[in-house]
């Protein structure tokens, strides 16, 4: 009664419910040569295969041996249906023809009785199909694992056939637990073939992994419930709303710590958005908060673009070289587009490409520097919010768990435990307490405290690891990046390089990035401007502004090059 075949994540791996299926008996086969092959193989998956495909040419053939579709009987039929249907077509365009006359719902029936008949003429006889009759489907779907994963799709028995290193705990329960219809099934069937029994036991006894929540907070996120709460016309379900999304985070599912944890990040964030100006006392959004949550994607890149529109530093750059004329030269415009790609185009380039003796044709492929005023600003703020976070740090980690911070994390080896007292890495680590009350006890062995908290640089190597938060939920935008061997990592300057020379070939050439690729790059960095050049529009109430008018120029420009490319 089963009808189901699933393939997990392997190519070669094939779930089959056999029992929907009647194999032939023998004298279909030619010579039984068939039949021999199939013993011989043992049922392997390639010789299933190939018996399958021998089976379907032989049913083939023996269907069309018995056809009949040119038959006088089927051709008399075929003209009187296609007569019929020809009337009443006609007599929906006559109007005065009744749709409910006797002649009608007479031609009516009588087309039905003829279609009826061609279908039992077409009809593949029961001996010329290796479909069960009795089955209660005469499908065998053969899929990816993905059917298992997601789709509603129930069957009376699933077969795992050979064994894969993807065929794990997780993908076992999803693909098990489609054995057994709701409503037909007291039982479901899971069969295994060709798969160690060893590997089996394991599956079985496995438990499924733990599903673990990601920190769900950053500013642009508080800043958009915010937003929600204070615009909205029902204030009270707004609020109700904004709640539930901060209360039942997975994250903190279980854990009354870390819903703490989540409430320091909101209050720390909250004071950040007033000192900033985004939000008032009485919780109202205000100033450049509308561009902020409409940039959120683009974290923290969209906070530091406000930060240089208050510090003027936009209105210093676009001044027009002659008066009167409503254009900016195109050296503004470079330089424009330059500071715009280190806030939205920040796409690295590994640092042995810096060195190599590869040549570049159309591209500059190496994004220059920002200029220094700005370059100052974006240091002036990354110091801001290492200051503001950094306490934050300092109060969350008194909610770690420090016996497990004193563990190594494979060995699980305890050195807050009288036992290890008498090894001398365990009394140092013990001894070192000052300095340290929010950094992990085997950082301090490197000369750590908690100062190297206050620096984005160095949290993710300080911080207690049973907190749960890393440098990535601070709103900090480094300036330069370095790998694993201190080499610097260059921008790739391919906004910049398209900018110039408005060539998406350029771009699979010298900026290694594919043409489909780079032209979805382009065309977010395209929708970002824009929006920047909407908001500002709305937000500035004189539409003469220089910055204004220099963002819409540069969004219409791009857009122009984005749609010849």
């Amino acid at each position: 009664m089963g009808r189901h075949a699933e393939t997990g994540q392997m190519e070669d791996d094939v779930f089959v419910d056999i029992t929907a299926l009647r194999i032939p008996s023998p004298s279909l086969w030619k010579e039984q040569k068939i039949y021999m092959e199939i013993v011989k193989a043992g049922f392997k998956i390639n010789g299933v295969e190939n018996w399958a495909k021998e089976v379907c040419k032989t049913l083939e053939e023996k269907q069309e041996n018995k056809k009949i579709s040119g038959s006088e009987k089927e051709q008399f039929l075929t003209k009187k249906r296609k007569k019929i249907e020809k009337s009443l077509a006609n007599q929906k365009h006559d109007k005065k023809v009744s749709r409910e006359d006797d002649k009608t719902i007479t031609k009516i029936a009588e087309l039905e009785n003829i279609m009826d008949r061609l279908e039992k003429i077409a009809e593949i006889p029961s001996d010329c199909t290796y479909a069960n009759d009795q089955a209660v489907d005469k499908e065998v779907v053969t899929a990816t694992g993905t059917l298992a994963l997601g789709i509603n799709m129930p069957c009376k028995s699933v077969i795992f056939l050979q064994n894969s290193v993807y065929l794990d705990a997780l993908n076992y329960r999803q693909m098990s637990g489609r054995a057994g219809r709701r409503g037909q099934d007291l039982l479901g069937n899971v069969f295994f073939y060709d798969i160690p029994l060893p590997k089996i036991q394991k599956l079985m006894k496995s438990n499924v992994p733990e599903l673990r929540g990601q920190f769900p907070l950053t500013i642009s996120l508080i800043l958009r419930v915010m937003l929600l709460a204070s615009k909205a016309d029902d204030k009270e379900d707004a609020q109700a709303k904004a709640l539930s999304l901060l209360q039942h985070s997975l994250l903190s599912f279980k854990q009354p710590r870390t819903l703490e944890m989540l409430k320091l990040y909101l209050l720390f964030s909250l004071q950040f958005l007033v000192k900033e100006g985004y939000v008032d006392r009485d919780g109202n959004t205000t100033g450049f908060s509308g561009l902020v949550t409409h940039l959120h994607y683009h974290e923290p890149s969209n906070i530091v673009l406000v930060e240089f529109l208050v510090r003027g530093l936009f209105h210093k750059l676009c001044q027009r070289s002659k008066k009167g004329s409503r254009l900016f030269s195109e050296d503004v415009m470079e330089k424009l587009v330059l500071v715009l790609a280190h806030l939205f185009g920040r796409k690295y380039i590994p640092a042995a490409v810096v060195n190599s003796q590869r040549k570049f044709y159309q591209s500059k492929v190496f994004l220059e520097d920002l200029p220094e005023d700005f370059a100052a600003a974006l240091h002036e703020y990354n110091c801001k919010i290492e200051e503001n976070f950094g306490q934050f740090l300092r109060i969350v980690s008194t909610m770690a768990d420090m016996k497990q911070e004193s563990q190594l994390p494979l060995s699980e080896l305890d050195f807050s435990s009288t036992e290890q007292l008498e090894s001398q890495l365990a009394s140092h680590l013990m001894n070192c307490s000052e300095g340290r009350t929010s950094v992990s006890p085997f950082v301090c062995l490197s000369g750590n405290t908690d100062l190297d908290l206050l620096n984005a640089g160095t949290v993710n190597s300080v911080i207690l690891r049973t907190i749960g938060i890393t440098a990535a939920n601070l709103p900090v935008l480094h300036s330069k990046r370095h790998d694993n061997q201190g080499r610097i990592m260059p921008l790739n300057a391919y906004i910049l390089d398209f900018y110039k020379h408005g060539s998406l070939a350029a771009m699979a050439q010298d900026n290694s990035l594919h043409e489909g690729d780079a032209y979805y790059l382009l065309r977010d960095f395209a929708l970002a401007l824009k929006a920047i050049s909407v908001s500002l529009s709305e937000l500035c109430d004189n539409e003469d502004d220089n910055v204004v008018q220099a963002f819409e120029q540069l969004s219409q420009q791009y857009w122009e090059k984005l749609d010849k490319a």
